[in-house]
């Protein structure tokens, strides 16, 4: 077993399984510009136990979180991830759109023992929802829900059902809360989450640009966390990103801090890209790195988490992670 000797505890890993997507969401960078093909392919499912037992226990027991811009879901043995993540003794989330939550595939992700899963609506009815999604599921998705609450409800399952919702135009915020909890939220007894939508490290043209006030460090090269992506650069597996942020053209090719497909932990953790990252972080001189310069989370506006039903909610914590993980206690 690797000794480590740097007392780095992670507390998270964002471990994309599956870089592509069924759907044609307006905000993400998966459908404009869309994301380079290295990056939309599955993740071997050997790589991925590879890179768990590296870094788990030498380097902490981290939440496992089974995306990172892709949908897991398009994965049809899933569940076999979800039970190397178990079968390690470490909490195991998933963030998806819910489509092919439904039937067997569903109850094996369960019985499998996810902990969280987390279903993402942009869009408080049907219309709203095939405007901003691009696919006219919001029907089949909320009876999935109904399907899995009542799934939870009959195994005994402890498993977290919540869902995650953007407001799709700022001067609408109040009107907007009211009809996600009337239509969704409440109905459906979820834990939920709303936010302002972000601009994917410059990649997207935010049609609701937040104000971009004095910049400070988002924490997150500092902040106990990793990002793997499922792909990386043409024939790569496994790329280490500083965030999921960068998704997208042109700035998450150039956020590859190294791939964990043939690399170790340690040469991409401690190496040279990343120690570049955080000096530029800690010196405020976010123009030195192209993938943060243009980055709305490096703004302090403190209202991006409009509203939740979740006394653990913050923006500054990750979902899955010990209360104490609040990614401002890393900002240099």
């Amino acid at each position: 077993m690797i000794e480590n000797n740097r007392n780095v505890r992670l507390k998270r890993i964002v471990m994309e399984v599956f870089g592509g997507c069924n759907y044609k969401c307006r905000m993400c960078p998966q459908v404009v510009p869309g994301r380079d093909a290295s990056f939309k392919q599955k993740m071997p499912l050997d790589i991925f136990e590879k890179i768990l037992d590296e870094i788990v226990p030498a380097y902490g027991t981290p939440a496992i979180n089974l995306e990172g811009s892709g949908e897991p879901t398009l994965v049809s043995d899933l569940a076999d991830y979800v039970a190397a993540v178990k079968s390690r003794n470490l909490a195991c989330l998933m963030f998806c759109n819910g489509f092919n939550l439904t039937g067997d595939y569903m109850r094996s992700i369960i019985d499998a023992g996810i902990d969280v899963v987390r279903i993402s609506m942009i869009g408080y009815d049907r219309r709203k929802y095939l405007e901003w999604m691009g696919v006219d599921h919001f029907d089949q998705v909320l009876s999935n829900i109904a399907e899995i609450r009542d799934y939870l409800q009959g195994s005994g399952s402890s498993c977290q059902l919540m869902s995650y919702h953007l407001i799709t135009d700022n001067r609408r915020i109040a009107e907007e809360v009211r009809e996600y909890r009337r239509n969704i939220i409440e109905p459906a007894g979820l834990l939920a989450y709303i936010w302002k939508m972000h601009n994917w490290s410059g990649n997207y043209d935010n049609p609701n640009p937040r104000a971009m006030q004095e910049k400070r460090s988002c924490g997150r090269p500092f902040a106990p966390e990793l990002t793997v992506r499922a792909g990386g650069e043409p024939g790569r597996y496994g790329a280490v990103t500083p965030c999921c942020q960068t998704l997208g053209p042109p700035n998450e090719l150039k956020s590859i801090l190294g791939h964990l497909d043939t690399q170790s932990f340690e040469e991409i953790y401690f190496g040279g890209k990343y120690a570049e990252l955080r000096e530029a972080h800690r010196a405020k001189e976010f123009n030195r790195i192209e993938y943060c310069k243009d980055c709305d989370f490096l703004d302090g506006d403190p209202e991006v988490l409009v509203w939740s039903n979740d006394r653990h909610a913050n923006v500054n914590h990750m979902i899955g992670t010990d209360d104490d993980f609040v990614l401002t206690d890393y900002n240099e």
